[in-house]
């Protein structure tokens, strides 16, 4: 309130000083043109009204013209559209599937889609990495010709050039019925609504605070908590038909929403070449060679020493009939001795430690960390974030486990069984093998359940 009345004062100043310098002490209602240095003193946003149109028509046009200069810059036309989804739900392999459909969506709104940060296998502008850090932009763009992107950094840039905050509209793809959604506006059949306004505290939290933008609306979307037929569809049309004709020059979306919203898109968004070039290199370092993907989250930990006693049979039973040795563990066990590679995988118990133990005690087991991969990027301190926790390795892990000679994963007990992670590693297996490819021996095998 204070910055309000402190530049109120100093641009009726600015224009009673020009005013008298010119005509003396004429009273006039005449107003004088200002440089664009002198109207550049802030940003503008529609709770600036007032002291925008304490400007003349030639200084509000210096203003407009800046901007629009501003626009052709970063979009080739004098004003811009964009669809930032700041806020991806769940880890990548989720959140690649999120996006991608998120992406059909800007498509859709003939928006130019920002594309959020990544770090800690997570995809949110909150994230400390450039999208590319993960993923292949030439090859996203290819996969989607009609659609323009920008990054995270080029649209702050963007937003920091303009004298004018671009009006923003921010919506909410809410879930309803899970614990994140507010109960008392739950709703059974896919809705919208108007949403509340954020806080500063909260805008704060959502890394927000760090684009110059006026959030002036907020809307919500819900799902619905009934299953309709062809959910993906009708959602996906609801959200087009309630958007396509909004005028805000940004439309943020924060996604809350697990479920598929949209109409599946089955090729996964691409990822980095050095991260396929380190996988190819790993792949035939070790190959012919067992992949095992050990997802011990929501195992039960008593259980893991019966469950690598199980593995460790099975490797055995294995060895005389495949011929094969060479064995890459893929786990969210922390290895690398900070955090367990899995942002959900709170509680790592000794019988977890034990279980670990008794497979390197048996076998020699390969591991990312043992092969000293990513060096370029673990060898940076500015990267350590991203090696403490889940992370690149994990993307890692999959092209490696995709690309083995004989995949394995745990039963029931052991792991995980309804991971994507997983299944997005059988069905890559699966498509090798429907493409000729006779060095993939099976698509996915999983070791005995232990009886006790």
């Amino acid at each position: 309130m204070l910055r309000k009345v402190v530049l109120i004062v100093t641009i009726a100043y600015i224009i009673w000083i020009t005013s008298f310098l010119v005509f003396g002490t004429d009273d006039t209602d005449t107003k004088q043109s200002l440089s664009l240095e002198e109207i550049a003193i802030t940003k503008f946003d529609n709770e600036f009204d007032n002291e925008f149109n304490e400007f003349d028509n030639d200084s509000r046009s210096k203003l407009i013209e800046h901007d629009e200069k501003v626009n052709l810059k970063y979009c080739g036309e004098k004003t811009c559209n964009f669809m930032f989804p700041y806020f991806i739900p769940e880890q990548e392999t989720r959140a690649n599937l999120h996006l991608r459909s998120l992406t059909f969506l800007a498509e859709s709104l003939n928006r130019i889609m920002v594309l959020p940060n990544v770090g800690n296998s997570r995809i949110d502008c909150c994230t400390k990495f450039s999208f590319e850090f993960y993923y292949d932009l030439e090859k996203m763009k290819e996969m989607f010709p009609r659609v323009k992107f920008m990054t995270q950094q080029t649209f702050k840039e963007w937003t920091e050039e303009l004298l004018i905050k671009p009006d923003t509209l921010h919506t909410w793809l809410i879930e309803d019925g899970r614990k994140d959604s507010y109960s008392i506006r739950d709703h059974d059949y896919i809705s919208i609504e108007k949403g509340v306004q954020y806080g500063n505290k909260l805008i704060n939290n959502l890394c927000l605070d760090q684009f110059n933008l006026n959030i002036s609306d907020y809307i919500e979307f819900h799902s619905g908590k009934i299953m309709i037929k062809d959910f993906e569809f009708k959602m996906f049309n609801f959200l087009t038909e309630n958007l396509k004709n909004r005028k805000s020059p940004v439309l943020l979306i924060r996604n809350r929403c697990r479920k598929q919203m949209f109409p599946l898109i089955e090729e996964p968004i691409p990822f980095a070449p050095h991260i396929l070039n380190q996988a190819n290199e790993i792949r035939n370092k070790l190959q012919p060679y067992y992949c095992i993907h050990w997802r011990m989250e929501q195992g039960i930990p008593q259980k893991m020493p019966n469950c690598a006693s199980e593995l460790i049979k099975m490797i055995n039973n294995l060895k005389p009939k495949e011929g094969i040795n060479n064995i890459y563990l893929a786990t969210d066990y922390p290895i690398s001795g900070g955090k367990s590679a899995s942002s959900t995988f709170y509680r790592v118990e000794k019988y977890h430690k034990l279980a670990i133990q008794m497979l390197n005690s048996t076998f020699d087991i390969n591991t990312w960390i043992s092969l000293n991969a990513l060096k370029e990027f673990r060898n940076n301190e500015y990267y350590d974030s991203e090696f403490n926790n889940s992370g690149i390795h994990g993307i890692l892990d999959k092209l490696i486990c995709i690309q083995s000679d004989y995949f394995i994963s745990g039963p029931r007990d052991c792991c995980r069984i309804l991971s994507t992670y997983t299944k997005l590693i059988g069905e890559a297996r699966k498509n090798l093998i429907d493409s000729g490819d006779t060095r993939i021996r099976n698509t996915i095998t999983r070791w005995k359940r232990p009886s006790k």
